[in-house]
């Protein structure tokens, strides 16, 4: 039978011991270059991986100067309270006074544009309450109408159609002050 490897003992005073077949500084040697690279490696990697979260924490904080800004109500006014602007009604026999046209917007590029286009819009203005009756401005339905027709019509002076609708006008506010006669 092949001799089978007997670990060696020696004799010290007496006693036997087994002779270790790995040397005790190997050991040693072994777990200091395993720390030693795991610390390196956690010194080139961790600054990247902060890096990585703090840009992302700061991109989802700071809106893109290339891309609109997520929706958000922001306040456009085209007719001033107390401005008292008159429109023309259907037969031009009497007018419509329009104390304040207030416009909640989106974006501050739809407010801007608004205020670009504010003469635009005022001439649609005008030819939505030329296709209008008193009677028509007189009910809730009617003046819900004229909102969605005012929206409209702005969202597609100011470009915010189809997929920047969201960014245009959200919601028209409007107070009739009163109805006159021309005659």
């Amino acid at each position: 039978m092949p001799e089978e490897e007997v670990p060696q003992m020696e004799e010290e005073g007496g006693k036997k011991k087994k002779k270790s077949r790995i040397p005790f500084m190997t050991i040693i040697i072994s777990a200091i270059v395993a720390g030693a690279m795991s610390y390196l490696v956690l010194m080139f990697m961790a600054p990247k991986i902060i890096s990585s979260n703090v840009a992302k924490e700061q991109k989802s904080k700071e809106p893109s100067t290339t891309q609109l800004v997520q929706p958000r109500e922001i306040t456009a006014v085209l007719i001033s309270p107390g401005s008292n602007e008159t429109f023309p009604l259907k037969g031009a026999n009497q007018v419509v006074v329009i104390d304040f046209l207030i416009f909640k917007v989106g974006s501050d590029a739809c407010r801007a544009a608004i205020a670009d286009k504010s003469s635009e819009i005022l001439d649609a203005l005008s030819k939505i309450f030329f296709s209008k009756e008193k009677s028509e401005l007189s009910t809730a339905a009617g003046i819900e109408l004229l909102k969605r027709q005012i929206k409209e019509a702005t969202n597609m002076i100011t470009g915010f159609v189809g997929d920047k609708e969201p960014y245009g006008v959200i919601n028209v506010y409007i107070r009739i002050k009163a109805f006159a006669s021309t005659e």
